[in-house]
């Protein structure tokens, strides 16, 4: 009897160690699968991240070409202040300035802005769209903060022609 006993105890042990390893299994096999599907979603979200920082970067690219392109353009024009770079400008289209004298400097971090205030009398319109062009398209870079344009008394076609242009350097 007492070998039936230790033989049922012997087989409910083994029935036991069986369930308990069945039921360890379901439980890791529970937990593998909460883990993979959290790391699945990380995944998706590292992937939608990569994908927003490939376009991020392509912005990136462009923009530091064309500050690239900007800071060439500065660095290959050497001009000692923005009077004799309005003055080459005027010459080259044979205009006479009345007024042209410098302005403040303005130091902005790295770089520096240096204004000039010119005026222009017995010009037509022609002239003054060729100015206009001949600074934004010029190799140094000037901007227009302020521009005035009046119709002579005498003569309505002559035109007066006042403005505040900056130099731009580094």
């Amino acid at each position: 009897m007492n070998k039936f006993i230790h033989k049922i105890l012997f087989f409910d042990r083994t029935i036991l160690i069986l369930t308990l390893l069945a039921v360890t299994a379901l439980v890791f096999a529970l937990i593998m699968s909460v883990y993979t599907e959290g790391v699945e979603k990380t995944n998706r979200a590292l992937r939608s991240q990569i994908t927003e920082m490939t376009s991020l970067r392509e912005e990136l690219v462009a923009l530091k070409d064309f500050v690239g392109s900007k800071e060439k353009k500065i660095g290959l024009t050497q001009v000692s202040g923005i009077v004799p770079a309005l003055e080459q400008t005027l010459s080259s289209l044979g205009l006479k300035a009345k007024v042209l004298r410098p302005l403040e400097k303005v130091k902005i971090k790295d770089y520096s802005e240096e204004g000039a205030e010119l005026e222009i009398q017995d010009t037509d319109l022609n002239s003054i769209v060729n100015l206009l062009y001949r600074i934004d398209s010029d190799p140094v870079p000037m901007k227009i903060k302020d521009i005035a344009v009046r119709s002579a008394f005498e003569n309505p076609d002559k035109l007066m022609l006042k403005m505040t242009v900056s130099l731009l350097s580094k």
